[in-house]
């Protein structure tokens, strides 16, 4: 996948990027460089449809290169420790109230997800917008796989009861995703319903 507007990243995202490539876990199939790209270039779409200004936009690119940098270590609290590990990173060049917009946009990631305002609503959004899209199977695959890896989950039956409690519990908080995002995500959850179902007569 491609950083779209690469130009307009700061080069510590690319730093970071190239960090994430070198040291992530290679049994990681959705906590991936390409899932970071991802949620970045939606980032992208935001900062345009929202008009957002060039130094908040700076901080929001920020975010969403490092939200996922604690993977290197672990699953376990990683927005915590993708926070600390960056913040030498961006120390020296970002003033403290500015790294404190960026933790708190990293924390929006957590679920369940609790932003606080619009720039943490677009990160929240921008991480979770693959419920709502056509890649949904082709991306959740890789997380079922993920999960299968830390023992999450065991099998099939267990992983839709998982997606099924997912979906039904997360919204969506931008305008834009709940007018883009949230027919295809009730879509997607009847189809995982129906899915659960057929599978659950067949035993």
């Amino acid at each position: 996948m491609e950083l779209l507007n690469r130009k307009a990243y700061p080069a510590v995202c690319l730093e970071i990027l190239e960090e994430l490539e070198e040291r992530l876990p290679k049994h990681l199939t959705y906590h991936t460089v390409g899932h970071t790209i991802d949620v970045a270039n939606i980032c992208n779409h935001y900062i345009d449809y929202y008009m957002v200004a060039d130094s908040v936009a700076e901080l929001i690119r920020i975010a969403a290169i490092g939200h996922d940098f604690g993977y290197i270590y672990g699953p376990r609290e990683h927005e915590e420790k993708s926070i600390t590990e960056l913040q030498p990173k961006l120390q020296g060049t970002y003033s403290k109230r500015q790294i404190e917009v960026i933790n708190g946009m990293i924390r929006a990631t957590k679920v369940p997800q609790r932003p606080q305002n619009i720039y943490e609503e677009i990160l929240a959004d921008a991480d979770l917008d693959y419920l709502g899209r056509p890649d949904y199977y082709k991306l959740s695959g890789g997380l079922y796989t993920e999960f299968e890896h830390f023992g999450v989950v065991s099998n099939e039956r267990e992983w839709l009861e998982v997606q099924i409690k997912f979906l039904e519990a997360h919204h969506y908080h931008t305008d834009w995703a709940i007018r883009e995002r949230v027919a295809g995500k009730k879509q997607v959850l009847s189809e995982l319903r129906e899915k659960a179902r057929k599978l659950a007569s067949s035993h």
